[in-house]
């Protein structure tokens, strides 16, 4: 990769004889740009990248019977933008990048790890650890993470998506592993990194209030979406208040009792889902 700050190597049969496969190689470089975009973001401190940001990221790709490289190259035409990280031309960008991505990935495991053996998570973060040191502590009889930089846990939830789609890509075969390097770091996935893949939800006992709009309803299956303070959670609902949440659809304001549903694997505990337990409309007899 001399000369260029981003590497993403791939092997797998998706890429042999002269032949190959569009869905494979659209899966890398489309997850690979957006894993790498998020990361920069995260070392600069924002949720997500500027347009002027991303005018200052070149991809080039390249195609190799029995795999496919892609090369990144950091164009600075405004260096105040990124400071202190473009003063060497990309490498500590590209180094700090590989590392956070290596560190989320482990992060995520040790998660999965614990959530299948029934523990609660608890993660802890030193503040005073720079970032990149592979500091990544769990403990197997409790439950408790520590991490060494918050960088860490941001960027194991904001990758969390493209991260699962290209480790779901990662079949041993089609595409037998794919490996991220800097000039002086290097992190691989392979099949065994699956582990970070799939769910662990929870419906909590406690009941909270949630006021929005029913939306998107369907009433055989009891499933719909409540639209509340401009984000959308998927809800379900036993038969006993079917006639009520028929009566609510569309309607604004409705205050809905509800328990919270949370997935451990998305590292916090914030509802990513509700199960309603009633409906109301202040000021209004819904007549059940």
């Amino acid at each position: 990769m001399e000369g260029h700050d981003l590497r993403l190597y791939a092997k797998g049969a998706a890429f042999e004889d002269g032949i190959y496969d569009l869905r494979s190689m659209e899966l890398l470089i489309s997850s690979y740009r957006s894993i790498t975009d998020r990361l920069i973001a995260v070392n600069l401190g924002r949720r997500q990248l500027t347009p002027a940001i991303k005018s200052q990221i070149d991809y080039q790709t390249r195609i190799k019977s029995g795999s496919i490289e892609l090369l990144i190259d950091f164009v600075f035409t405004h260096k105040e933008i990124i400071g202190a990280l473009a003063a060497d031309g990309g490498y500590q960008l590209a180094g700090s990048i590989t590392k956070l991505f290596g560190e989320a990935i482990t992060l995520r495991k040790q998660v999965a790890e614990l959530i299948d053996k029934g523990l609660p998570i608890n993660i802890t973060i030193n503040n005073n650890v720079n970032i990149g040191s592979g500091n990544i502590i769990a403990n197997a009889e409790n439950g408790d993470i520590r991490i060494n930089d918050p960088k860490v846990l941001w960027a194991a939830q904001v990758t969390k998506y493209p991260a699962d789609r290209l480790v779901s890509g990662i079949d041993g075969k089609a595409i037998e592993y794919a490996q991220f390097s800097a000039r002086d770091d290097e992190m691989l996935l392979s099949p065994d990194d699956r582990v970070i893949l799939g769910q662990n939800k929870e419906e909590l006992a406690a009941t909270i209030r949630v006021t929005g709009r029913l939306d998107m309803v369907a009433f055989s299956a009891h499933r719909g979406t409540i639209v509340s303070g401009g984000e959308k959670f998927p809800v379900t609902w036993d038969d006993g208040i079917r006639t009520k949440m028929q009566k609510v659809v569309d309607v604004e304001g409705v205050n809905f009792t509800v328990r919270p549903i949370i997935d451990h694997k998305r590292m916090h505990g914030e509802a990513i889902a509700y199960h309603v337990l009633d409906c109301f409309v202040p000021q209004r007899d819904l007549g059940v």
